[in-house]
């Protein structure tokens, strides 16, 4: 029953508007930081994917037939 008659009074009115805006806004902050780690790891996982892709095909243009293979590169080895 003390806690009811406080929180019926002006202070704890004033104390209860404090903390519900407070857990608002963490609320509203907790909400902006997952969207942005949920968009920072999309980003990561679509350049990955990008450059595997780009992997891919470079690896897929080589020219593998044993003609190919001896073809002067321009670059001198020994």
């Amino acid at each position: 029953m003390p806690f009811l008659t406080f929180m019926f009074s002006p202070l704890g009115r004033t104390i209860g508007v404090a903390l519900a805006i407070l857990i608002g806004i963490g609320a509203v902050y907790m909400r902006g930081r997952s969207d942005a780690t949920a968009g920072a790891e999309a980003a990561a996982t679509s350049d990955a994917l990008r450059r595997t892709e780009n992997a891919i095909r470079a690896g897929n243009s080589v020219d593998v037939t044993p003609d190919g293979l001896r073809d002067n590169d321009g670059k001198r080895r020994d």
